[in-house]
């Protein structure tokens, strides 16, 4: 129990006001009294009460209102109604507008005292609730490093258009950040006390996005033995975000451009329409423009996803960002395995800045992380860097036969290996590498790897 809540009583009878501060102050509370509305909403005003405990009735100014206008001035206080016998109904509509309770007169003093440290518990759960969500938004934000002017032009979109309920299109390399960014337009949105559902569409194959996007109904098909709820349904009132968008079936973008028109849905297997109030923010490293002109890709749907786009830079292009970059993941390796890493040598450095970074963001931060592991002093120097993006001898970065750098060959037999190893099952070979299976399917994809190689 918060007794460090302060409590505000209202009560048109100064007598009813007067045992009340008695009584609460006999539980360990601070009460402040008033028999004016006006005096006790100019109190809360000026200062920090966790419940205000009201009359319903009174001459100047009806319970109802002193709820509407206290939730103007403070949202977060929590407000217990007290009420008649008669004027029950009026006190349940008043919960339905924002009061936390009522309590119907003459009450026991234990009564009163439960319904308020309910209260509190309520109050202080939602504003940790916030205080971690703004924690979570701004470590998000921390880990999107912007020095270089292209990722301050990023950043600077993002925080303009998180607030509106616009549908947002990310494009970007693989390995970019568009996921970090989709969750910082999430939570600088007002929808950040809902969900934000992630559904990677390129790691789930065709036959399969169906059912996940839309859900089903038992026994609509083989294996649906009961209901399932839907990522669209899931999301419902929150962000969904869609990454790899360009690998959906013609068919599924017919449905969700529907659900983006009129936020209307069916189950499979259902004939009854749902609903849903969702906010879209999709993500994809394809030509998405090619693909419409290609007829791959339906034009009115991707005008639906681009309201607003948001162009993320390979890492190549925003070097300025690296050293910044490197700190994040130094710090966060260092803490997870225990050493005491201080830096890096300015020729560590400067190898990370003249190498091309195919994988971008997170391939820094995977070469980062073996770094620290190899590191055998405090200080990173340019051969553990070296080692970890598969460089031995220079800065240089020689093509073999396929096109491919010495750090994507290396990673090209090392997926391969794994597959072999799992029988070719992908999500399988993908725990064998400690990744995730979104990753997975973009390496086989990115490589051309096909089964019996």
């Amino acid at each position: 129990m918060s007794k460090k809540a302060r409590l505000l009583v209202l009560d048109d009878e100064p007598n009813i006001v007067e045992v009340l501060i008695a009584r609460l102050e006999a539980m360990g509370y601070a009460a402040q009294g008033f028999t004016n509305p006006t005096k006790a909403l100019d109190a809360l005003k000026n200062e920090n009460f966790g419940v205000l405990l009201t009359d319903l009735k009174m001459p100047e100014m009806d319970g109802m209102k002193v709820l509407r206008e206290a939730k103007n001035i403070d949202p977060d206080v929590e407000v217990i109604i007290f009420t008649a016998y008669g004027s029950i109904e009026s006190a349940v509509q008043a919960i339905k507008h924002g009061a936390y309770d009522y309590i119907v007169k003459p009450f026991e003093p234990m009564e009163l005292m439960t319904k308020i440290e309910k209260a509190i518990e309520k109050r202080d759960l939602r504003q940790r609730v916030r205080f971690l969500e703004q924690e979570v938004g701004d470590r998000i934000e921390h880990q999107i490093f912007a020095e270089s002017p292209s990722m301050k032009r990023v950043l600077s979109l993002a925080r303009q258009v998180s607030a509106t309920d616009t549908n947002i299109l990310i494009l970007g390399d693989s390995g970019t950040g568009k996921e970090l960014i989709a969750r910082m337009l999430h939570y600088g949105s007002k929808r950040k006390d809902q969900k934000l559902v992630v559904m990677d569409c390129g790691a789930t194959p065709p036959t399969l996005l169906e059912a996940e996007l839309f859900g089903y109904l038992k026994g609509s098909y083989t294996g649906a033995i009961k209901d399932k709820k839907g990522i669209i349904e899931e999301a419902d009132g929150g962000t969904l975000f869609l990454d790899e968008i360009g690998n959906i079936s013609p068919e599924m973008q017919t449905r969700l451009l529907r659900v983006l028109e009129s936020g209307e849905f069916r189950r499979v297997g259902e004939l009854d329409q749902r609903t849903v109030n969702i906010r879209v923010i999709a993500a994809t490293n394809a030509d998405l423009i090619a693909k419409v002109r290609d007829g791959q890709f339906r034009e009115d749907l991707y005008y639906r996803l681009k309201v607003i786009t948001i162009n993320l830079p390979p890492l190549r292009q925003r070097k300025e960002d690296i050293p910044g970059l490197v700190q994040i993941f130094l710090t966060e390796f260092s803490n997870k395995t225990g050493k005491r890493i201080v830096g890096i040598t300015n020729d560590a450095m400067d190898l990370m800045k003249s190498y091309d970074w195919p994988g971008n963001v997170r391939e820094l931060k995977n070469v980062i992380e073996s770094a620290v592991v190899l590191c055998k002093q405090d200080t990173i120097i340019a051969e553990e860097i070296r080692h970890s993006i598969g460089q031995t001898v220079t800065n240089e970065n020689p093509i073999d036969d396929e096109g491919l750098n010495p750090l994507e060959a290396k990673e090209k037999a090392m997926v391969i290996d794994a597959l072999k190893k799992a029988g070719w099952v992908q999500k399988d070979a993908a725990r064998l590498l400690g990744i995730s299976g979104r990753v997975m399917h973009y390496k086989i994809k990115k490589y051309n790897i096909k089964p019996l190689q």
